[in-house]
């Protein structure tokens, strides 16, 4: 198993709030068998950099809160999804996930095969455009 969870409903989400948790489940509950595991809150980017005179706990402590965390990464075979959960997804989330797309492929060279991935409860107008022209999946559940 390539992520720390199983692909199931959970008794908690690392990272995920009370909103996309219940889009997140409603996923799980329609699509049981869409991912083989998943890992949450995974972090990307460089962070913010701070004083070389801080101690290194503190550095690493500060860097960790100002990466970029993508709310769920999910695996099935070969596959990567890069997911951003969010209700009414709109422009934000198209944003998100692009520049996630970009720094996991920084952070985790070694994975190729990626996919763009929103899990929304509601279609935004205009929204379905963007994601065929970019290449993201979408999920309305």
């Amino acid at each position: 198993m390539k992520g720390r969870f199983k692909y199931e409903k959970l008794s908690k989400y690392p990272h995920l709030r009370p909103e996309d948790i219940e889009i997140w489940e409603r996923f799980i509950f329609k699509y049981p068998y869409f991912f083989e595991s998943v890992d949450y809150d995974v972090r990307v980017g460089e962070g913010q950099k701070y004083s070389k005179s801080a101690p290194e706990n503190i550095r690493e402590d500060l860097r960790g809160l100002t990466q970029k965390r993508i709310d769920v990464v999910g695996y099935v075979g070969n596959t990567t999804h890069i997911v951003e959960v969010k209700p009414r997804a709109a422009t934000t989330a198209i944003g998100q996930v692009l520049t996630y797309e970009e720094l996991y492929k920084i952070d985790f060279p070694e994975e190729t095969n990626i996919i763009k991935t929103i899990i929304t409860d509601h279609e935004v107008p205009d929204i379905a455009t963007i994601v065929e022209k970019y290449n993201i999946n979408i999920f309305v559940v």
